[in-house]
């Protein structure tokens, strides 16, 4: 495709205009006004998106808006390659970009997906999963991008920007309701306070009541209550010099994030209880959006975040300090055996609660040399100091008790530099380069001290401590040959990284303690083409991967000297992600506007010897330790696809302006499809996990005053057929074979609503 793309491309080239388009203000004013330049900081620097040897996917807060983008969870739906697995509570969430991410109840083991808010990246992934309000940008970077962004980001990284300040008064207002009963407002303010200084405030709240039914007190679970307000202010005291400020505070509350019965065989019962009386009146399967509980399910999540930046003018280079600290608290609490009956002889069944405490100071300084220069380049040092404390408790007796405290902590030291050297007018070559010094360490405290440790002592009877660091180099170099003003061709290579870390949750123990998870690294090729043609009507971009990860850290099972198994999360060997990207966007006439995505992905699991059997595997199983018929069975999982990776996923919309010269307004329509194929929640391949194949349909109607302001109203639908799906199937804590749950998304469902927003 990219070769077919190489010969086809200059031949529409040489009938186009050299320059690109104008501003996003601008271009609509133009009568022939092909597509937007987008402007990314990809490489810590803004730069043209198709100037930059980067797959990235960059949507603006408009395309967020009017494409129902509310949080990042809602992302995949317009990213090729992005997915989500989604767990009972963020904190078991995982983005994946390419097949790759992890899953860990871990509170010290990185994400693969770095995210980045205004500059800073943010301790635990769960933090993004927060909502977005007041958003300029985000891009979706797929490929290893540590050289420039850190250690965690070996998969890519989800750069998000927020709106900044204003030379002129602006602001605008927004509400919206759906008939799933969401109430939401935001509403934001920016303009000058005096000669060099500008500010920025944007507020929201958002009440949604949940959508999955607990018929045992008739409680709507799933639900979302939320509010947030950030603030920022930019002034420059001399032409040189500028500083930009940035604090937040958001709130997250729901009664938990309830799964429901995909199915539930005759006579199933949770950890020796019939499951009966729990499912009286609910019918397993996926329409089922109703659970009895007769316990609570919470979750809360507060996060506070300042940040500060400085950018000193030296003629001939910027020089960039960037400051910050975060602060996020979360809790929850969820009903953990998922039945109204005493389990295990406990009144109520067993609860499960867990509190994190989380904090991060970074601090950030660079030289961004001028882009006037046939010799650029970004240099860069960076210091990050996080920990994470977090208190588990799971009971109150039976075999599944647990009550632990924990603290994980990381310090990171790092220098960087990417340079880009134009060889001619035609050819750039990019190098860069990162060496990183961690220190990580974690203190476990086990509250509930084992009467019978087994004959290696497992598990921690009290205190357990451990401490690790780690020097690593990475890099990447990238060949980049313009074929026209607006046709670009590149290749790339670059080493991934992510950090060791300490399998912190139940069962800790004094191997785990000495035995960190060793770092995970991967070589990455990437070949594509970034072109415009017919005018600048047409953008197409093409990326061909493929990658190769070692000491893949992932869930597998340990036999323990005693000939015990415990599980837990290690390094289980290779795997190979290999595709390639399609992204086409076109404006053939100024009111028809036409974006497209598309991704092919294979990835497989290249050798994993000592994987667990799944339940109730019998093809395949084999005795782990060699003594013969045991419980410490296994498999190899060589040649099998990682979860939540499917091989076809693509996205297609478009929208077309009305225009109605004889109104105060004009009208427009909008409407994009997304699809992916087949997945596989687990990782030990239970093919009783999966989730099919699967198209939505999403679609507006509204009227628009104008580009830069008056009044919007969109009458929009999500999901209009009412397609079904899961975002995650798993096997029932405790069940017996057979017995899974699915989380619903609460897109799964058709609802309808209605957004108006007025700007001045």
């Amino acid at each position: 495709m990219s070769a077919t793309a190489v010969a086809l491309v200059p031949g529409f080239a040489s009938a186009q205009d050299t320059g690109q388009t104008g501003s996003v203000e601008s271009a609509p004013e133009q009568e022939n006004a092909g597509l937007e330049e987008i402007i990314v900081t990809a490489q810590k620097r803004e730069q043209n998106m198709q100037d930059v040897a980067v797959a990235v996917t960059a949507l603006s807060g408009d395309t967020l808006t009017n494409r129902n983008v509310a949080t990042v969870a809602d992302l995949p739906r317009l990213a090729p390659s992005l997915t989500l697995t989604q767990g009972n509570v963020p904190t078991n969430n995982s983005l994946n970009l390419r097949g790759i991410g992890t899953v860990s109840f871990s509170t010290a083991i990185e994400p693969s997906v770095a995210v980045i808010v205004d500059d800073v990246p943010l301790l635990q992934q769960a933090q993004a999963f927060s909502g977005l309000s007041d958003i300029a940008r985000i891009e979706v970077l797929r490929g290893p991008q540590g050289t420039l962004f850190g250690k965690n980001a070996s998969a890519g990284a989800v750069n998000i920007v927020s709106r900044g300040a204003s030379d002129v008064l602006t602001g605008a207002i927004t509400g919206t309701a759906t008939t799933d009963d969401e109430l939401r407002v935001e509403g934001s303010i920016a303009g000058p306070l005096g000669t060099g200084v500008g500010f920025r405030v944007n507020a929201f709240y958002a009440d949604r009541k949940g959508y999955i039914r607990n018929l045992e007190d008739g409680s709507r679970l799933n639900n979302d209550k939320s509010y947030g307000v950030r603030g920022r202010l930019e002034f420059e005291p001399t032409d040189t010099l500028k500083f930009d400020v940035i604090a937040s505070h958001t709130v997250n509350e729901s009664n938990g994030f309830a799964r429901t019965y995909r199915t539930a065989p005759a006579g199933a019962t949770v950890f020796g209880s019939s499951l009966a009386p729990s499912i009286a009146g609910i019918t397993a399967g996926e329409d089922n959006y109703s659970v009895r509980l007769n316990r609570p399910l919470f979750n809360k999540s507060e996060q506070t975040t300042v940040s500060g930046r400085a950018t000193l003018d030296l003629g001939f280079a910027d020089l960039v300090s960037v400051t910050s600290y975060q602060d996020w608290a979360f809790q929850f609490e969820e009903d953990f055996d998922y039945t109204i009956s005493n389990v295990i002889g406990i009144p109520g069944g067993i609860t499960a609660n867990s509190t994190y405490a989380a904090s991060m100071f970074t601090q950030e300084l660079r030289l961004v040399s001028s882009a006037k220069s046939d010799f650029t380049y970004v240099v860069g040092l960076f210091y990050a100091d996080g920990k994470t404390d977090r208190s588990f408790a799971r009971g109150p007796s039976g075999p599944v008790v647990a009550n632990w405290t924990s603290r994980s902590a990381t310090q990171s030291y790092a220098g960087f530099a990417q340079a880009t050297y134009t060889l001619s007018d035609t050819t750039h070559i990019d190098a860069g380069v990162r060496l990183n010094h961690e220190e990580v360490s974690a203190r476990f405290i086990n509250n509930v001290p084992n009467a019978n440790p087994p004959a290696n002592n497992a598990t921690c009877l009290s205190l357990c401590n451990g401490a690790a660091s780690d020097t690593v180099v990475t890099w990447k170099t990238s060949l980049r040959q313009d074929l026209s003003d607006a046709v670009m061709v590149y290749a790339s290579f670059a080493r991934g990284y992510k950090g060791q870390g300490f399998d912190i949750s139940t069962g800790f123990s004094p191997r785990r303690a000495t035995n960190p998870v060793r770092p995970e690294t991967s070589d990455a090729y990437e070949a594509g083409i970034k072109s415009r043609f017919l005018d600048n009507k047409v953008q197409l971009n093409i990326s061909a991967f493929w990658s190769n990860f070692r000491d893949f850290q992932a869930q597998s099972a340990i036999v323990l000297p005693d000939d015990t198994l415990e599980l837990t999360l290690n390094n289980v060997g290779r795997v190979r992600t290999r595709g390639f990207e399609v992204e086409l966007s076109a404006r053939p006439i100024p009111t028809l506007t036409l974006d497209s995505a598309l991704s092919f992905t294979d990835t497989r699991i290249m050798s994993f010897p000592g994987a667990q059997c799944y339940a109730a595997q019998t093809v395949g199983c084999f005795d782990l330790d060699g003594a013969g018929p045991s419980n410490v069975r296994g498999q190899n999982l060589a040649g099998k696809r990682l979860p939540n990776a499917p091989r076809l996923k693509f996205n297609v919309g478009g929208t077309y302006d009305i225009l109605l010269p004889s109104l105060p307004f004009d009208g427009f329509i909008q409407t994009d499809v997304s699809y992916q194929s087949a997945v596989n929640f687990d990782l030990l391949a239970n093919p009783l996990l999966e989730q099919k194949g699967y198209a939505v349909v999403n679609g507006s109607i509204g009227i628009d005053q104008n580009d830069r302001g008056g009044l919007r109203v969109a009458l929009y639908v999500n999901n209009l057929f009412d397609k079904r799906y899961a975002s995650n199937l798993t096997v029932a804590p405790g069940g017996s074979v057979g017995l899974l749950q699915q989380a619903l998304d609460r897109n799964s469902r058709r609802y309808f609503g209605i957004r108006a927003r007025y700007k001045f």
